[in-house]
């Protein structure tokens, strides 16, 4: 009896333990399932980190609004200060650089004989003004004076006003300045260091002779100054006889007083 109880007890166990290894067994099936599903880690390349991407802010851009930019023109230089001299007793006037120094009527009566321009031969001449472009614009040359003078003779006729420039009448020139015909001539003189280039215009008009008269004189008596160019000088006092005018309607004054202190009264505007 014993015997029979003994083996149908070991049966029991031996079923027993049957059903815990085939447990057992499905239990690790089950672990070794759920831990062969790969992981995101494993997913990654080996010693690779994964870092989530930094977000950066980016500023919103306005789009371009076209701005108008006027057009740019190049300045124009002012041109120098003017000054106009304007006798109304003999109709005439003209311009000059406010640099260049002015002299009077009474001044150049009162001067020296330098200040005067060549004369036309005829006792009537007298000078209304001069104007002379100072040592500066040329340091450091020979250059002595640059000037333009204005004269009126009112005792001469027509023939006479142009024979005072004197020399060959077929090398005289003309030139029209400012509707008034002008007869004109350029002589040169030289000698001890010196030289001069003198232009002398004449023109008749309202029973008057006009003179004109612009010179460039040097002074080079030990040779050792810097020679300035005459043409240039001359291209400066032609800019003066250009702004020449003659009025039509000027008329002859009355002679109660000598000419010269009449146009002595008269200053430059």
């Amino acid at each position: 009896m014993k015997t029979k109880e003994n083996v149908a007890l070991s049966a029991r166990k031996f079923r027993t333990t049957i059903l815990i290894c085939v447990l057992a067994a499905a239990v690790a099936t089950v672990a070794c399932s759920s831990n062969s599903k790969p992981s995101a880690k494993s997913q990654s390349p080996l010693g690779a980190k994964v870092q989530p991407a930094a977000l950066k802010s980016v500023a919103a851009v306005e789009p371009a609004v076209p701005v108008d930019i006027p057009e740019q023109t190049a300045s124009k230089p002012t041109p120098g200060k003017l000054i106009t001299y304007k006798s109304r007793d003999y109709g005439v006037s003209f311009v000059y650089p406010y640099q260049y120094a002015y002299l009077s009527a009474k001044v150049i009566s009162n001067g020296d004989s330098s200040l005067l321009p060549k004369p036309d031969g005829h006792d009537g001449q007298f000078t209304l003004a001069r104007v002379e472009i100072p040592k500066g614009f040329y340091p450091d040359t020979d250059f002595d004076r640059g000037y333009f003078t204005l004269s009126l003779n009112q005792d001469i006729s027509e023939e006479e006003c142009v024979a005072t420039l004197g020399g060959d009448s077929a090398k005289l020139q003309t030139a029209n300045i400012n509707g008034v015909d002008f007869r004109w001539m350029e002589t040169d003189e030289s000698g001890r260091g010196n030289a001069a280039t003198l232009r002398n215009y004449a023109a008749f008009a309202n029973g008057t002779c006009y003179e004109l008269e612009m010179g460039v004189k040097t002074k080079n008596e030990q040779g050792l100054a810097r020679e300035v160019d005459p043409d240039q000088v001359l291209r400066r006092l032609d800019g003066m006889v250009k702004t020449v005018k003659i009025s039509s309607t000027a008329q002859k004054p009355a002679m109660q007083e000598s000419p010269t202190k009449k146009a002595a009264a008269e200053p430059p505007s």
